[in-house]
């Protein structure tokens, strides 16, 4: 029976090092001081790495950068998370190469076969690709989705029902009864799971629920919602997402609605600007740093070691409510 190939990880081990200090002693040995290096290069003569796995054949191909996919990079919550995959990539010594799609599905495909020649792997963390086109990518080089489950591929997502479960709890206990969900992209994945979220939620708290949408994920959306519905306004509204929310709750306040006694708005994501508008808004946090460090570092496990997972891995990051100024019990006529 053939031996088990010697990889990186076993080096890494044997030399008491982390896996990208065995690369970066192969690869760029100036960037390890003298002690790592001679550390490793005896490690890997003690497994016969070089035997059983050359370092150039290894790294012929390797670029030492990842593809990162945002909708919108103006969008803070996107911003969050491009940080959180720099930190993680800086620690494995690769690049990112930013693709913001603008929210433009052509631009988006357009981007993304540019980038499949030039980088080893991509995250992806708002897709609006069918998910023909996604498994058409990941046969040619790795890939990982965020905030979407695609067969077949990785994926890192936020745990929907728990928070929908959460912010629907929040509105009952406040006695509000008629809740409408402003929805965001059609081709939304996330906004999908959401809404199918918060039914089951207020089903569950008996709970009027509706839906109302599609609207862009930004404020200039929010807004359009606002005035869509201002003569027939809910107890309250679940947002797709901050942008939004922030657009239907300032358009609120400039008609002379008073919020929380006549209307409760709440949000999803946790952005900066949460904290600032009025009492804050209340909104469901999303981590967004640790799902960006979670799928790099998938991302490149994946590259490192491509057939140690055979079946996709897919995982789910916890979320919880923060309630804020926004939402609040509803002021009896």
């Amino acid at each position: 029976m053939a031996e088990a190939r010697v990889t990186i990880y076993d080096v890494a081990k044997e030399a008491g090092v982390a896996p990208s200090t065995v690369s970066r002693a192969f690869s760029r040995p100036g960037r390890v001081s003298a002690a790592t290096h001679a550390k490793v290069m005896a490690a890997a003569k003690v497994l016969d790495y070089r035997t059983s796995a050359p370092p150039s054949q290894e790294r012929a191909h390797r670029h030492q950068r990842l593809g990162i996919e945002v909708p919108d990079l103006t969008n803070p919550y996107f911003a969050e998370l491009v940080s959180g995959m720099q930190e993680a990539a800086q620690e494995q010594d690769f690049l990112l190469l930013l693709l913001d799609a603008v929210e433009d599905e052509a631009r988006e495909r357009a981007s993304l076969e540019s980038a499949v020649n030039v980088v080893d792997g991509i995250v992806l963390s708002g897709t609006r690709q069918s998910d023909a086109m996604l498994n058409h990518l990941s046969k040619r080089i790795p890939v990982v989705v965020m905030n979407r489950r695609v067969a077949g591929l990785d994926s890192v997502t936020p745990e929907f029902e728990h928070g929908m479960g959460q912010a629907i709890a929040h509105l009952a206990e406040n006695g509000l009864r008629t809740v409408t969900y402003v929805a965001g992209p059609v081709n939304s994945w996330s906004d999908g799971e959401r809404w199918r979220a918060v039914r089951v939620a207020a089903r569950r708290d008996g709970m009027q629920i509706q839906r109302h949408g599609p609207f862009a994920p930004t404020i200039a959306g929010g807004e359009q919602a606002f005035e869509e519905m201002r003569d027939s306004l809910p107890h309250a509204v679940i947002c797709y997402n901050d942008l939004v929310a922030f657009g239907f709750l300032v358009s609120a306040l400039r008609a002379g609605i008073r919020v929380p006694e006549e209307l409760s708005v709440m949000g999803h994501d946790d952005i900066q600007l949460s904290r600032l508008v009025g009492g804050g808004l209340t909104t469901i946090v999303s981590p967004k740093r640790a799902q960006g460090r979670a799928a790099v570092e998938r991302l490149i496990r994946r590259i490192e070691n491509p057939s140690a997972h055979r079946t996709p891995v897919e995982g789910s990051l916890p979320v919880r409510l923060v309630p804020r100024g926004s939402t609040g019990p509803r002021e009896t006529p």
